[in-house]
């Protein structure tokens, strides 16, 4: 017991804010229907997970120091593109950062991009697979 609560203690700095992640979600907000549903779960699923995932600011990858402490602090990462442009595969490609699941919505789905706010059964469709995809990746086991 006393292991444990010296681990998470290690994982804390004085301020709270936790120092390593397990996962960082990236994703390209886009102004098109993928792009809002995706940043939305991906908020979602921030909040369910608040302990083992957070958020990485996307055009932070380009400055260095960001960049060594994104490798740093997280052990995983999750790269989501709203549509097939494909900017934020092509920025991390670009500055060298790995991913470990990468995911482009617009073919995963079969949808062509569209520039408006998404459904509601859109956003559940976004979220159930972006949940999926990040649960893998945490080694949760789904029933």
């Amino acid at each position: 017991m006393m292991g444990d609560l010296q681990i998470k203690a290690n994982k804390y700095n004085k301020g709270g804010e936790t120092l390593t992640y397990k996962l960082l979600i990236f994703t390209c907000y886009g102004g098109c229907a993928t792009g809002v549903a995706a940043s939305k779960a991906c908020i979602r699923i921030w909040e369910e997970n608040p302990d083992d995932v957070k958020i990485g600011c996307l055009p932070a990858v380009i400055v260095p120091w960001k960049f060594n402490e994104i490798m740093k602090k997280s052990e995983k990462r999750i790269m989501i593109d709203a549509c097939g442009v494909q900017c934020g595969k092509k920025l991390f490609e670009r500055e060298g950062m790995s991913v470990d699941r990468y995911i482009e919505l617009t073919s995963t789905l079969g949808l062509r991009k569209a520039k408006k706010l998404p459904s509601r059964d859109l956003e559940k469709e976004i979220y159930k697979i972006l949940q999926k995809e990040v649960n893998t990746l945490l080694g949760k086991n789904l029933l």
